[in-house]
């Protein structure tokens, strides 16, 4: 009985002692610090850890079981050190010890916490194992660390600012001062530091009530108290030395933060700047370009009276506003980086060209270079020259829109080639039809609306050709007054709504054109102004003699020297700018498709163009368009030639055909049988020698292509002439008459013939070169 009764008492015990035990073990998982033990045999495992362990991560269950070493959980950058410690530890054996590492979370992170580890030794006085206590100090440590960078970074600034700097007690005595106030001063670390000096003992006498007012004001009313101000220093070796200061109290003491600058050479320069100021005044007012000051925000501190005469503003209107406020919307993100890039760049000029508002609202364009000239006292930010290079930038888009219709015209002329060397074989098979048709058959009429048709496509290839620079087919000097009157007539009765008002200049110049082909510009421009003016309105044309000089030759892209102009205005509703510079492209067209494929105009710019003349046009929405083209003047008198109406004339001579296109030689030579000639053939240049030196007493007309592969029709004429002079030549080409026709045509080609032509063209033009009747 009574060991049962002891039996239940120490039971009781137990359970009361567990529940004591798991009371502790709550309190301690409730407590922001870790419990833990862990062995000191290798690897020193952990034998316990407290479930609040869950704060870094880790599961209680984590480490039992498994004698996880201790160190796996300290970064490996602290390994090292917490394990030297631990052997000095170990070796000096105190009551307990501290330690700081980096903790590694289950999640790789780390956190920095403070260990406390207490041994715990065995009978022979080893320690066995440890009991820790780990508290999370991350935010505490962040703090030291990031206190202590500070404490660098502002001990760095101070001793390497390049500045003389100090620290001064409320006394004026330097506490603390770097080795650029050793060198200003001429006095040692320990000299400035020590009790026997102060700030007066390097002060110029006359100045020493001032700053001893200025301290005073400093300590007792530090807003009112100026920061900056010079004052003459007195170094140890006695020299005086001009000296700006700066001197502010360290917040929550009464400590001054003092920094020093020698401005003594910059003080023998005054008297010199103040020397040169009024020059550069001078300067700046008489300047043609205009010279700014501006603030790293864009703000204009300064303008020259020059932006009066570049942008018609007053001086007064622009300081104070932001420059950026002023730029074309386009051009303000480009100027702000390059305008950044000159406030990071010191002494690197940068250039930038952008469009400056004028003060009629229009747009400038101005060729600036700024110069970051921020650290510089008497500036004190980035200075900008502008130049007005508007007129520049017109030349340079007028060249590089007549380039690219250069190069258009170029594809056009190539493309139109092609075409009509096509509509030559349709043409000549559509002839020879209706050379031997019946002229009852429904056929025959059909053949005649083809050849309607092949003509209408060959009138867009002179179109195109015309834009192409090729359209100079046959030039004699013209009368263009009666030439423009004659149009205007047809144009007038055609479209009688519309009021055309002529002024012609007497003894106007005569010009060397061709007659269809300015015809078509003519028409052209007159048609655009129709449609430009919907229901009714007023055509205003004008010509005069104008000499063009260097200015206006650059601008027109033409030589100087005399020219005819012609101008051509309509009431029309005008044109935008973007419109105005696409306006002789290929194929652009502000009209429904119904009104025209768009090249009307780009056609009348190539003729122009190939003339030798110019083209340009100037309007505004709302007020019409004036179109304006110049033609080199002549001397010559106008001549009137008249086209012959002949029907078709056959002939018995031998004819040399010449062509590298087979369809077209088939046709041709087609033809030409029909007509009753004898045809040879030739597809190149080599083979058409061969075959005259062979028949040359038998050939009487050589009808001779003049861009071929190999051997061209400018070649082949010139070989044809060294073997017999007194040859006839036809020329016959796709193209308009180019540089290298007219050439030909000049050294003694007999004729030229435009394909596609049709059968009464050619055998016309074969007879008047058999019989001698050259046309001029």
């Amino acid at each position: 009985m009574t060991n049962s009764k002891t039996a239940d008492k120490a039971n009781k015990a137990y359970q009361k002692a567990i529940k004591k035990l798991e009371d502790l073990e709550e309190i301690i998982n409730r407590s922001p610090a870790v419990y833990c033990i862990w062995h000191l045999s290798e690897g020193m495992p952990i034998e316990f850890i407290s479930a609040n362990i869950s704060q870094f991560g880790y599961a209680k269950d984590y480490f039992q079981g498994q004698r996880i070493p201790a160190k796996s959980l300290i970064h490996p950058d602290d390994r090292a050190r917490i394990e030297a410690e631990t052997l000095q530890f170990l070796k000096e054996k105190p009551k307990e010890a501290k330690h700081e590492f980096r903790l590694l979370k289950k999640d790789g992170g780390s956190c920095w916490v403070e260990i406390t580890v207490v041994p715990f030794f065995e009978e022979k006085g080893e320690p066995e194992y440890f009991q820790g206590v780990i508290f999370d100090i991350d935010e505490r440590k962040k703090a030291q660390l990031a206190l202590a960078e500070s404490e660098n970074i502002y001990r760095a600034i101070f001793a390497n600012t390049g500045t003389a700097m100090a620290i001064a007690d409320e006394n004026r005595q330097p506490l603390l001062v770097n080795e650029e106030m050793q060198k200003l001063t001429g006095y040692s670390n320990e000299e400035l530091t020590g009790k026997n000096i102060s700030w007066l003992s390097f002060t110029a006498p006359h100045d020493v009530e001032r700053l001893i007012n200025y301290h005073r004001l400093r300590l007792s009313n530090p807003e009112l108290a100026p920061r900056n101000y010079e004052y003459q220093m007195v170094a140890k070796n006695g020299e005086i030395k001009d000296v700006f200061m700066t001197s502010g109290l360290i917040p929550g003491t009464k400590k001054s933060l003092v920094s020093m600058m020698d401005i003594s050479a910059l003080k023998k320069v005054e008297t010199a700047l103040r020397k040169s100021e009024g020059m550069l005044n001078e300067l700046f007012l008489k300047s043609l370009d205009i010279i700014g000051i501006l603030d790293v925000r864009g703000t204009i501190l300064y303008f020259s009276p020059s932006v009066k005469r570049v942008l018609n503003y007053e001086v007064k209107d622009l300081v104070g506003k932001n420059a950026f406020d002023f730029m074309h919307p386009d051009d303000v993100a480009m100027v702000i980086n390059d305008f950044s890039k000159v406030i990071t760049q010191e002494h690197k000029g940068i250039i930038t060209v952008l469009r400056f508002r004028h003060a009629d609202g229009s747009w400038v364009y101005l060729e600036a270079l700024g110069n970051n000239c921020l650290d510089n006292p008497a500036i004190g930010g980035i200075i900008i020259n502008a130049r007005d290079i508007t007129d520049r930038k017109l030349l340079e888009q007028q060249l590089l829109q007549s380039h690219k219709m250069e190069a258009v015209g170029t594809l056009a002329g190539g493309i139109a080639h092609n075409f009509n060397n096509i509509l030559m074989g349709i043409q000549g098979y559509v002839s020879l039809m209706l050379l031997n048709g019946d002229k009852n058959s429904p056929d025959y009429g059909r053949l005649q609306n083809i050849q309607s048709l092949v003509q209408s496509a060959a009138d867009l290839t002179a179109k195109i050709l015309g834009f192409a620079r090729g359209g100079k087919y046959e030039a004699a000097p013209t009368d263009l007054n009666a030439l423009i009157a004659r149009m205007s007539d047809i144009f007038g009765r055609a479209k009688k709504e519309i009021t055309i008002n002529q002024h012609y200049e007497k003894n106007l110049s005569t010009v060397e054109i061709d007659r269809v082909q300015i015809e078509q510009v003519i028409i052209n421009i007159y048609v655009n102004a129709w449609q430009a003016m919907r229901d009714n309105g007023d055509i205003f044309v004008e010509t005069a003699n104008v000499s063009i000089d260097a200015s206006d030759a650059v601008r027109l892209s033409l030589k100087p020297g005399a020219y005819v102009k012609a101008s051509i205005t309509d009431t029309g509703v005008g044109m935008d700018k973007q419109t105005c510079r696409r306006v002789f492209e290929p194929f652009f067209t502000t009209k429904e498709k119904e009104n025209g494929l768009g090249m009307g105009l780009p056609s009348a710019y190539g003729i122009i163009r190939e003339h030798g003349g110019a083209i340009e046009v100037i309007s505004e929405p709302g007020h019409g368009s004036t179109f304006t083209f110049y033609l080199p003047a002549s001397r010559k008198e106008a001549v009137h030639t008249t086209v012959p109406d002949k029907p078709v004339q056959p002939g018995r001579e031998c004819i040399l055909l010449v062509d590298d296109e087979e369809f077209v030689v088939e046709v041709c030579r087609e033809i030409l049988t029909s007509l009753g000639y004898e045809v040879m053939v030739a597809t190149n240049g080599r083979e058409a020698l061969t075959i005259y030196e062979n028949n040359m007493n038998k050939i009487d007309l050589i009808i001779l292509d003049m861009i071929m592969p190999q051997m061209s029709g400018g070649k082949t004429f010139d070989k044809l002439r060294e073997i017999n002079p007194a040859c006839k030549v036809m020329l016959s080409t796709g193209y308009a008459v180019s540089d290298q026709a007219t050439r030909i045509m000049e050294n003694g080609c007999s004729a030229l013939i435009q394909k596609p032509f049709r059968i009464d063209e050619l055998s016309r033009k074969i007879r008047e070169v058999l019989d001698e009747k050259l046309i001029k």
